[in-house]
């Protein structure tokens, strides 16, 4: 619980108020996958859309789903972290989601996030579109999505503690 309340607080420390509160609607988004292959084994296309994971009728339905919003400058060593997260849950319905909010080239962007060798889509919000649309002013922010499509928690997890503080809300929300 401890961490639960480190994870909203942080959430809360944010200098412009989220557009979307734990338990409200996640606003639904799509957009391209930069490591297509990962895309296509999640979700069978290029693309990806939380709704292919959560809500009403989801075509691969998941327990819950961890946005990560980030850019190269911010958030993005939590991706080693969330690619252990997404190896340990997979089997327990979970999926985890990065959504890169920078209008870098997208092909700079997919040969970089192609080098990780990550096992989860990186979406390219290359517009912010999503990011605005969210209220996302300061990355990393992450934001983890209840099966039925509302926002379970927010939070900014970040450094050596960003893996045990997700996995913590993860067990938060399979434990409902």
């Amino acid at each position: 619980m401890l961490s639960l309340l480190m994870f909203i607080q942080l959430a809360v420390a944010a200098p412009q108020p989220l557009t979307v509160g734990v338990g409200e609607p996640a606003l639904v988004f799509g957009l391209p996958a930069l490591n297509q292959a990962q895309a296509v084994a999640a979700v069978k296309k290029a693309s990806v859309s939380l709704s292919d994971f959560v809500g009403v009728m989801p075509p691969n339905p998941r327990q819950a789903v961890v946005v990560h919003f980030f850019n190269r400058k911010r958030g993005s060593s939590t991706l080693r972290q969330l690619h252990r997260l997404q190896k340990r849950n997979e089997s327990k319905g979970v999926q985890m989601l990065a959504v890169c909010a920078s209008r870098a080239e997208s092909q700079a962007l997919t040969e970089w996030v192609e080098s990780q060798h990550l096992n989860f889509p990186v979406i390219h919000d290359s517009h912010r579109v999503v990011s605005d649309r969210y209220g996302i002013t300061e990355l990393p922010m992450t934001v983890v999505v209840d099966a039925e499509g509302h926002v379970f928690a927010i939070g900014q997890p970040k450094g050596e503690t960003a893996e045990e503080e997700i996995q913590s809300e993860i067990n938060g929300v399979l434990a409902r």
